[in-house]
């Protein structure tokens, strides 16, 4: 099928729910141009100036984004600011810019600011993207359910040895936990999922940028942390080598243990891995200029296409799951 991405993995399901995702998106897009002069309201959605905030968390693919956007369309120049989720979200409702890529939806206290103000702004999903828990490549330890996870990261287990069941007398070794710092999308997520709303141990190291988590596990045998996809692959779904994502599996609130699933393209593509959360395009910008083009660029092919070589899965376009013999 001309212009669907094939996502290669070891599993047979294919996404049929995302199917009906992409055609949300897709008219919405031509929509924008319908019964106008294409030339004109093009001239004007790929010049000048315009400025964006991106979660840090995401970044890595909006940067990518940006360079192809601007490589394209000479006379753009996209300006990106890089901060945590909460202060582009903050960002956005105040008026301090008018378009944002972030990597959550609005939480409860948002909400209510937009309401109350009456804020109109577009909402479009742009990517799902997936949570690791990371290892040092050291560490023989492959798989950690939520409950294990919750132990480590409230320090109620703090050495390798202290493990059971399958991780039982695999490694030993005083654990070192490392945290994405608050107001970051990934430490909000990672603790309504896996904590279950529990706090973090003081002990855990707070990590300010996912550049220092990833080189913290790379560097201590004995680490733990997380980070998004965005932040650990080197292309499509080749991850870097230098840490090693574990398996999860989720536990709910009954006691019940889902599967284990590795951090892979395909695994986020039909959710079964546990830890996956959709990024965003939010804008308060409704005018025909800049804003428009990019976002338009980000959800149609070419900007798809990116999302999929950074380890990422398309939602606004169709996606296939092959299976390898």
């Amino acid at each position: 099928m001309p212009g669907t991405y094939d996502i290669l993995s070891m599993i047979v399901k294919s996404v049929k729910s995302n199917f009906k995702i992409y055609c949300i998106f897709i008219p919405a897009i031509a929509f924008i141009f319908e019964g106008c002069d294409y030339g004109k309201h093009r001239s004007v959605t790929t010049t000048g100036d315009y400025t964006i905030a991106v979660d840090e968390s995401i970044s890595p693919v909006v940067k990518k984004e940006v360079d192809e956007f601007m490589r394209l369309n000479k006379d753009a120049r996209i300006t990106t600011h890089i901060k945590t989720s909460n202060e582009v979200m903050a960002d956005l409702i105040n008026g301090d810019v008018k378009t944002v890529v972030v990597s959550r939806d609005y939480n409860q206290q948002e909400k209510e600011l937009i309401e109350k103000f009456k804020i109109e702004i577009k909402k479009n999903k742009f990517a799902l993207d997936g949570v690791g828990v990371i290892v040092n490549p050291s560490n023989p330890v492959e798989k950690l359910d939520y409950i294990e996870l919750r132990k480590i990261f409230t320090a109620e287990i703090t050495d390798w040895k202290d493990l059971d069941r399958d991780n039982k007398n695999v490694y030993k070794g005083r654990i070192k936990v490392f945290i994405a710092r608050k107001n970051a999308a990934s430490h909000d997520f990672f603790k309504e999922k896996v904590l279950a709303g529990g706090d973090y141990a003081k002990t855990d190291v707070v990590c300010s940028t996912s550049t220092q988590m990833v080189s913290e596990v790379k560097n201590n045998i004995n680490a733990i942390g997380f980070v998004t996809m965005s932040w650990i692959t080197k292309f499509a779904d080749t991850l870097d080598t230098m840490i090693k994502p574990l398996k999860i599996a989720e536990v709910d609130s009954s006691g019940n243990m889902g599967d284990y699933a590795g951090l892979h393209q395909a695994y986020l593509a039909n959710r079964s891995y546990p830890l996956v959360f959709e990024v965003f395009i939010l804008s308060r910008d409704f005018d025909m200029n800049l804003s428009i083009g990019f976002t338009s660029f980000l959800l149609a092919y070419d900007g798809q296409k990116i999302v999929l070589n950074s380890g990422l899965v398309p939602v606004t376009q169709p996606v296939r799951i092959i299976q390898l013999n």
